[in-house]
C-alpha cells in the first residue's frame, strides 16, 4: 500500500515527458531562423561571405530592368558543402525594408528544383520618414582672401579691354586693306628689275644671267615674231633694235666689264619697255 501511494506521488510531482521536444539531431522549424543575414541601407553595397544555401548551385536571377529592381545581387564564390553548396554574395539593395536573398536566386541549371530558404537582409532607408527629397545644401559665401575676389575683376576688365583693343586695331587694318583695293599684277619690268640691279653690280650668277636672258629673248621674240630665228641671228637683231637694243647692249657692257657705268645708268629708263608687259611667271596672288 505504501509502494504505490509513492509511486503515484512520483508521477504526478515529476515533470511532463518530453514528447513535444524536437528529437536529438533535428533541425529548428524554418520559421525559427529569423536573423537576417546581413543589414545595410539603400543602395549601400553589402558583402556576404561563406553563406552555406542547401540545394543545387544557384545564381542571380537576370534583372530585365534595373530601374524596377528590388536589389542587385552578384555571385563572386561558389564553394561545394556538405550537399549544397557555400557562397560569397555581393548585393546592392534599392528598396527599403526586408528582402529575402534566396527571391533574388535561381538554380543555375536549368530544370533543377529547389526550396530556397528564407535569408532576410534588413535594408533602412537612408532619409527620415516624412522626407520625400533631400535638404536643400546650403554653401556659404566664401570668405574674401588676400583680395582674390578684387584681383580676379580686375583681371578681368583688362582683358576684356584688351579683347575690345585688338579687334578695334584689327578692324581698321581690315578697312585700311579693303580701302587700298587689290595690288597691282607684277609685271615683267618687276621680274627684271632685280636681276639687271645685281649685273649692273657685277653680282650676278651664272643661273640668274641665264634667266636672265631667257626673259629678255622670250619676249622679243615673241614681240619681233623672231621665234623661228636662230638665237644668235635673233640676240643680233635686238641689239640693233630701238626698244629692245639699249637693254641688251647695257647688259653686254656689265657682263663683260663690270663697274663700268654702273652708278650713271638710268635703270627706270632701261626697264621702260617691260612695264606694259604682265610677269610671265605670275602676279602677287
Amino acid at each position: 500500500m505504501m509502494f504505490a501511494t509513492t509511486f503515484l506521488l512520483g508521477a504526478l510531482l515529476a515533470p511532463p515527458l518530453a514528447a513535444s521536444a524536437p528529437p536529438l539531431g533535428a533541425s529548428a522549424p524554418r520559421a525559427l531562423q529569423s536573423e537576417p543575414v546581413a543589414r545595410t541601407s539603400v543602395g549601400m553595397r553589402v558583402r556576404i561571405e561563406e553563406q552555406p544555401i542547401a540545394g543545387p548551385r544557384l545564381r542571380a536571377k537576370p534583372v530585365a530592368d534595373p530601374g524596377r529592381a528590388d536589389a542587385i545581387v552578384r555571385v563572386l564564390n561558389v564553394f561545394p558543402h556538405g550537399s549544397g553548396w557555400r557562397y560569397n554574395l555581393e548585393v546592392t539593395p534599392l528598396v527599403e525594408g526586408t528582402l529575402n536573398l534566396a527571391s533574388l536566386l535561381e538554380p543555375a541549371e536549368a530544370g533543377a528544383t529547389w526550396d530556397p530558404p528564407t535569408l532576410k537582409i534588413e535594408v533602412e532607408a537612408l532619409l527620415p520618414v516624412d522626407v520625400v527629397e533631400p535638404n536643400e545644401l546650403e554653401v556659404p559665401a566664401p570668405d574674401g582672401v588676400g583680395g582674390y575676389g578684387t584681383g580676379m575683376t580686375v583681371l578681368g576688365i583688362l582683358w576684356a579691354a584688351g579683347l575690345v583693343a585688338l579687334m578695334t586695331v584689327g578692324r581698321r587694318r581690315q578697312d585700311a586693306a579693303n580701302s587700298a583695293g587689290p595690288e597691282a599684277p607684277l609685271t615683267l619690268a618687276d621680274r627684271l628689275a632685280p636681276l639687271v640691279e645685281r649685273a649692273r653690280s657685277g653680282d650676278l650668277d651664272t643661273a640668274q644671267q641665264a634667266e636672265l636672258e631667257r626673259l629678255l629673248l622670250a619676249h622679243w621674240r615673241d614681240r619681233r615674231n623672231l621665234s623661228a630665228t636662230p638665237v644668235a641671228e635673233a640676240v643680233a637683231l635686238l641689239r640693233a633694235d630701238e626698244e629692245a637694243g639699249p637693254l641688251f647692249l647695257q647688259l653686254e657692257r656689265w657682263l663683260h666689264r663690270p663697274g663700268s657705268e654702273g652708278d650713271a645708268v638710268d635703270l627706270e629708263a632701261l626697264l621702260a619697255p617691260y612695264r606694259g608687259t604682265p610677269d610671265p611667271g605670275g602676279d602677287r596672288g
